[in-house]
């Protein structure tokens, strides 16, 4: 078995100004101190002894208030994506992660849901799930875009939106500019006419006024 290396003062101190990766450490530990520690050994000896864990060191003022502040938007990995490119760094989403829970900063996110949720109770037999969600992203500052996610939400509440009877005399309805009859709109819709490419939208909507037409002459 070998010998056991006694850190010293001088050793431990600098472990501790120098404890950022384990591995950026040692290698720095055995180049300063002409050692061969190995990394299980040194990272044994920062967490027993000394007390201390592997943290970013570098991080400034400007870049807790920018993350603190994304947070409140995006989850932790957009919020990673955009602090690396915001100050040209490489942080995991593991370490961001880790320096918000040192730092105390929340996300709030079971706060701002059950915002969504009480716009949602209050505006779902009023208005369109479009309407909706246009009104959670900007009232509270959610970046949903589908109105499914809306959809989803007030289903689980329990609530439904009431479906609106057409109304042949007063209804107009209009996709891509063109008015289109009861029956086509519910067909389009139906079909998530909204998702398909737009080079593909005049052969769809071709198909759909067929379908219309050989369904009236059955």
């Amino acid at each position: 078995m070998g010998k056991r290396h006694r850190y010293t003062e001088e050793q431990d101190e600098f472990i501790k100004n120098n404890y950022t990766t384990v591995s950026e450490c040692v290698s720095k530990f055995n180049n300063q101190f002409a050692t061969n520690i190995s990394y299980d050994a040194l990272k044994g000896h920062a967490n027993k002894k000394l007390k201390i864990v592997t943290r970013i060191r570098f991080w400034t003022e400007e870049m807790d208030n920018f993350i603190e502040s994304e947070l409140l938007k995006y989850p932790y990995k957009e919020a990673t994506t955009k602090l690396n490119e915001r100050f040209n760094i490489n942080l995991t989403i593991r370490q961001v992660q880790y320096h918000c829970v040192y730092k105390g900063f929340s996300r709030k996110q079971s706060e701002k849901l059950r915002k969504v949720d009480t716009l949602i109770q209050q505006n779902v037999g009023k208005k369109e799930y479009s309407e909706i969600r246009e009104m959670v992203n900007k009232e509270i500052g959610m970046m949903y875009g589908s109105d499914s996610t809306i959809c989803r939400r007030a289903n689980n509440l329990g609530l439904n939106r009431p479906h609106r009877k057409w109304n042949n005399a007063t209804d107009r309805r209009f996709i891509d500019g063109e008015q289109v009859s009861s029956s086509e709109y519910i067909r389009f819709i139906g079909h998530r006419f909204h998702r398909l490419e737009k080079e593909l939208r005049p052969l769809a909507r071709q198909i759909v006024k067929l379908q219309y037409e050989l369904s009236n002459k059955g």
